[in-house]
C-alpha cells in the first residue's frame, strides 16, 4: 500500500487542530488579572481618599433643679386660696364671716384660719407687718391704702394674689360697693394715688 500521502494528511490535520485549540483557550492568568475585583482594606477614608468625617457627640445640658417653695410661700398660697373662696361676698362694716366682710375682716379671717395672728383693723395690721418694697412683694403680702381721704392714715388693706415683679399686681379685698373682689393694680384711678405701702406678716 502507498502510505506516504496519508501520513502527510494526518500530520496536517493534527497541526490545524492544535492551532484552533490555542486560539480558543486563552491564558487564564491574564483573564483573572483583568476581571478580578480589587479589594481595599478599610481605613476610614472615602472612595476619593479623603478621611471620613468623625461624628460629633452632642452633650445634653443637665436640667436645672426646680426650686422648692419655702414654708412662707406655701402658707401664702393657702391664705390666697382661702380668701378667694369668699369672692362675691357682700361688704359689711366690722364683718368677719361669710355674712359679710370689711377689708381688714377678710384679712383677719384669711390669716387666722391658718394660725397666723394679725390685728383686727387695717391701721393695726400695717403697724404689725414688716415693711417691704414694691419690688419685693409676693402673693400673701399686704397692700395698704388711704381710706376715702388721701393722706398719711391707713384706711384700707388688700391681700396680694399675683405679681409680675415690676410693680404690677393683683389683690383681693372687700370693697364697699362690690364686696369681695380682685383688682389689678395700678389700673383705675382710685387706688394708685392712695397707696401707702406694703407689709409682710408671713415667715420668709
Amino acid at each position: 500500500m502507498r502510505t506516504g500521502p496519508i501520513k502527510y494528511l494526518l500530520a496536517a490535520a493534527f497541526l490545524c487542530t492544535g492551532a484552533v485549540s490555542c486560539s480558543i483557550f486563552k491564558n487564564p492568568s491574564r483573564a483573572d488579572s483583568r476581571t478580578a475585583p480589587v479589594h481595599m482594606k478599610k481605613s476610614g477614608k472615602t472612595d476619593t481618599g479623603v478621611p471620613s468625617p468623625v461624628p460629633v457627640k452632642r452633650t445634653e445640658k443637665p436640667a436645672s433643679p426646680v426650686r422648692q417653695k419655702t414654708e412662707g410661700e406655701i402658707l401664702a398660697d393657702s391664705v390666697v386660696t382661702f380668701a378667694k373662696s369668699y369672692l362675691g361676698v357682700k361688704y359689711r362694716s366690722g364683718g368677719t364671716t361669710r355674712a359679710g366682710f370689711d377689708c381688714s375682716g377678710l384679712v383677719y379671717l384669711s390669716f387666722s384660719h391658718f394660725g397666723v395672728f394679725v390685728p383686727r383693723t387695717s391701721s393695726s395690721q400695717y403697724m404689725a407687718s414688716k415693711r417691704i418694697d414694691i419690688s419685693e412683694i409676693r402673693p400673701g403680702d399686704l397692700a395698704f391704702f388711704n381710706g376715702r381721704h388721701i393722706g398719711n392714715n391707713v384706711g384700707h388693706v388688700a391681700i396680694i394674689t399675683e405679681t409680675d415683679g415690676k410693680g404690677k399686681f393683683k389683690m383681693i379685698h372687700a370693697t364697699v360697693q362690690r364686696g369681695v373682689m380682685i383688682d389689678n393694680f395700678p389700673e383705675g384711678s382710685y387706688y394708685p394715688p392712695r397707696l401707702v405701702g406694703f407689709g409682710r406678716v408671713l415667715p420668709e
